[in-house]
């Protein structure tokens, strides 16, 4: 997870710029807007910080310009005292990026209605913002900053980003297949295409002491594994093929189609997946692109482990979900090593078989969400909840007690989620990520669907 990057310009008006009040107090002064950079670095933020106080067009425009070399993700538009409007709405047009009002509230600086008229200017001009008004210790004023600019960075990010496609969409889903003209129209995003016989190439070509050091390495992420036979080898083997093609194609996030066809010839693709997962990459299954999509852009929000997984049970009344994965879990998911293993992949799903992840996820305060179509339009699907602790046993009551689970208590209206859920996969994270990923949907015109 990357800070966002934010640009911020200190706005006044030309004829106060050196002058005083009637109690001898300067109009424009440095302890103001000191205050607010070194709340926001607090916060998190990395600040490229335009040295002078804008007082014209001129200036305003030179600081898009200082901004655009910096590759910034918003704009931070710090009403310091009342300003003239016609000096910032042309450098707020041609900056081009999300914006942020901000003023704090003292009387000496008359800064509220330098915000409102230059908040009513970029209104008049279509130009969209926010309008932040309070002191950083305020309630709400930090997270709201920090919020919108942490959306402002995945949309920045999304700008540069490749998707890999490796193979088509698997077991019939329309939900996850790629609509690549629209992602480069709305998102930026670029999409590549590799067939998965690619990756069985790449995967063959790794060698018998690469695969014996590495298998080395997994055992110290996992209480037990099975030993280094045909199938762990190959499992091990497709997972450096998966990384070669991700370098060399510059894919930043990716669908892996595997079932039926590297599942039933050569081997499942989950413990590539599992971890890709553990590197901090966003790995889809079945290439479910809308999967993909929804959890990279949740990595770029967290360094907390992602879950992908099947909605497998719905508890109405005790407002309960049951997730369950076929065995691509990342390791990080389990409370410690202690908690997750290694086992192989059934013949009856993976006629090559595999190795998967075995494990129940820890518990803790939790995000999920999931991106879809309705009718060609976006909707994003957010609910949070509590992973909870379950009894292993319950493991058992799906057939598959050897895949990752995880039990999680909805905040939810259960017949909403119902409503909402338009793909058997749902993606999850821990922390409450809601309030994030509303600012991206706002920045990206995308439709939340709250449940």
């Amino acid at each position: 997870m990357n800070k966002p990057k934010v640009g911020f310009m200190s706005v006044s008006c030309p004829t106060h710029i050196k002058a005083s009040d009637e109690l001898g107090r300067p109009w424009v002064e440095s302890e103001t807007t000191d205050r607010a950079v070194n709340a926001l670095k607090i916060s998190g933020l990395e600040i490229i910080k335009y040295p002078e106080v804008i007082v014209s067009i001129q200036s305003a425009l030179g600081a898009v310009d200082k901004f655009r070399e910096s590759n910034i993700d918003c704009v931070i538009i710090f009403i310091d005292t009342w300003n003239w409007a016609n000096q910032i709405v042309q450098a707020a047009r041609e900056v081009n990026l999300p914006l942020i009002l901000w003023a704090i509230p003292l009387p000496a600086k008359w800064s509220i209605g330098g915000l409102a008229v230059t908040h009513g200017s970029l209104d008049e001009s279509g130009i969209e913002h926010e309008v932040v008004y309070g002191f950083p210790e305020d309630d709400g004023v930090m997270d709201k900053i920090l919020n919108h600019s942490s959306a402002a960075m995945v949309i920045n990010s999304l700008k540069r980003s490749r998707y890999g496609s490796i193979g088509g969409p698997g077991m019939g889903i329309y939900t996850g297949i790629v609509p690549a003209n629209q992602w480069l129209k709305e998102f930026g995003i670029s999409v590549g295409f590799t067939d998965q016989y690619t990756v069985v190439v790449e995967a063959e070509k790794v060698s018998k002491r690469e695969v014996e050091d590495y298998y080395e390495e997994l055992k110290k992420d996992y209480n037990k594994i099975p030993p280094l036979d045909e199938i762990m080898e190959r499992s091990i083997k497709l997972y450096f093929g998966l990384k070669k093609i991700i370098k060399e194609e510059g894919y930043n996030f990716t669908g892996v189609k595997c079932t039926f066809d590297l599942s039933d010839n050569y081997c499942s693709a989950c413990l590539g997946q599992s971890r890709l997962g553990n590197d901090g990459f966003s790995t889809a299954c079945l290439s479910d692109a809308n999967g993909a999509l929804t959890m990279y852009i949740m990595r770029l929000l967290t360094d907390e482990p992602l879950f992908m997984a099947d909605v497998n049970l719905i508890n109405k009344k005790e407002k309960t979900i049951r997730l369950i994965d076929d065995g691509s879990a990342a390791p990080q998911l389990a409370k410690s090593k202690d908690y997750v293993e290694l086992d192989y992949q059934p013949r009856l799903e993976a006629k090559a078989s595999g190795i998967c992840t075995n494990l129940i996820a820890k518990p803790g305060r939790v995000t999920l969400s999931r991106l879809s179509r309705v009718d060609g339009k976006y909707h994003m699907h957010i609910v949070e909840g509590e992973a909870y602790d379950a009894p292993k046993e319950l493991k058992d009551e799906c057939g598959y007690p050897f895949w990752p689970h995880c039990f999680v208590r909805l905040d939810a209206d259960m017949d909403k989620f119902i409503q909402n859920l338009r793909s058997e996969y749902i993606h999850m994270a821990y922390g409450n990520l809601k309030p994030k990923l509303m600012e991206v949907c706002k920045l990206l015109k995308i439709i939340p669907d709250l449940s």
